[in-house]
């Protein structure tokens, strides 16, 4: 390879990879409440449902900022809108050292709430800008897969710092994480690296949707749909597991760091296979010359049909292997919902207008911050009564109504076939 082959490989992919890094630093911000919510809540004398509330005012708040932040992206550019971001949520993230009861955590949630809000959007309008089209799903779920991967390994690095020096620690070390990322993102500008303005120049093979469209469309709310529910078992790995694993197998709080890795892990592989899988398809239907691009329809239906499976995770705790049973579920649920994310932007790539990408991923991530506010103080109203049950019902149920969601939603116009 020559040097300037290595310096076009470079470019093309330096944006792409800081946004995986981007997605990592968000991630393990918004992890660590949840990982330590058993010592947290134990220690602040609060419930599972107060813990449900301080997630919905990050929920309302992270949904509220999505399109807000993807907005200006698309309109005053995508570099000082995502280091403004990251200053606001670092300094509220380690902001939750500080916190000595519900209010103070509502606080502190809501403005990292709002200032993640630009996480996903970020990710979304540098691929669509800086990758050909044949690369755009697989280089989404390698930007995506910050947060699954971020998600991943913040039980090993937080959980032996809350051990050792306490759980407000461990929030200030999240503080220093984003601030080593914004000087990162600042040395990628300084060193000619930043290129997002400086996309493919090839026609893309999208479907007929013309540059001056609407924001607004059937099409963007179908995928706000499918996504907001069909990754609703995220919110439930995320936020859920850690209550779930103390109170029904009664685990403590330093084995769940060695855990609480595995169910991002499956989100981290199902945003690589999944976008690997979508980039092929992409490829199959271009060279069918003459043929409209297909929907993904029959993949939407297969992926909600093979998340039920997590309503059988309390019947487990009378197996030989509990926890690891358990964990094995929790892996495979995240790793579907990681194909509903792909599929759901890749599609909504292909039928919307790229200028409009980090709109987009906004209104995308604002449907599931939605679906996630409105769960989570319903799942901790459940878990305080103990029917757990109830709540892992209710999680294998929403990605069936996405999917359906999708279907009616959707416009028909833009394809004859589905696959």
């Amino acid at each position: 390879m020559t040097k300037v082959q290595e310096r076009s490989g470079l470019r093309l992919w330096a944006p792409v990879v800081s946004m995986t890094l981007l997605g990592l630093l968000s991630y393990v911000d918004r992890s660590v409440l949840a990982i330590l919510s058993p010592t947290i809540l134990a220690d602040l004398h609060m419930s599972a449902t107060q813990y449900g509330y301080a997630i919905l005012v990050f929920s309302l708040c992270y949904m509220l900022a999505n399109p807000v932040w993807g907005f200006w992206m698309d309109r005053a550019g995508l570099w000082m809108t995502t280091l403004i971001a990251v200053l606001v949520w670092s300094l509220a993230s380690g902001s939750h050292g500080l916190m000595v009861g519900f209010a103070g955590m509502c606080l502190a949630r809501g403005v990292l709430g709002f200032g993640e809000g630009a996480t996903f959007p970020a990710g979304l309008k540098t691929v669509s800008e800086t990758l050909p089209e044949e690369k755009r799903s697989f280089g989404l779920g390698i930007a995506y897969s910050g947060g699954s991967l971020g998600a991943a390994i913040t039980p090993l690095i937080i959980t032996p710092i809350a051990v050792r020096w306490g759980w407000r620690a461990a929030f200030a070390v999240t503080a220093v994480f984003g601030m080593a990322w914004i000087v990162l993102w600042v040395m990628l500008k300084v060193c000619g690296l930043y290129g997002v303005s400086q996309g493919p120049r090839e026609r893309d093979v999208t479907l007929t949707r013309e540059v001056g469209q609407s924001r607004w469309s059937r099409d963007l709310f179908a995928a706000a749909a499918v996504y907001g529910l069909g990754a609703a078992p995220l919110a439930f790995g995320l936020y859920a597991a850690p209550l779930y694993l103390t109170r029904v197998l009664h685990l403590g709080q330093s084995l769940l760091g060695h855990l609480l890795w595995l169910p991002p892990a499956g989100w981290e592989a199902g945003y690589l296979l999944f976008g690997r899988w979508a980039d092929w398809l992409r490829r199959r239907d271009a060279m069918r010359a003459g043929t409209i691009r297909r929907r993904p329809q029959r993949v939407f239906f297969l992926l909600a049909l093979v998340s039920t499976p997590i309503v059988f995770t309390q019947s487990l705790t009378q197996s030989a292997f509990p926890v690891g049973l358990t964990m094995g579920l929790f892996f495979f649920e995240m790793f579907v919902a990681g194909g509903f994310v792909v599929f759901a932007l890749s599609d909504g790539m292909a039928v919307l207008p790229k200028q409009n990408s980090a709109f987009l991923a906004g209104i995308c991530i604002s449907a599931w911050a939605l679906v996630t506010g409105v769960l989570m103080p319903v799942i901790g109203h459940l878990f305080d009564r103990g029917r757990y049950s109830s709540a892992l019902w209710m999680i294998a149920c929403l990605p069936m109504l996405g999917v359906l969601l999708w279907q009616i939603l959707r416009s028909r116009d833009l394809d004859s076939s589905s696959y």
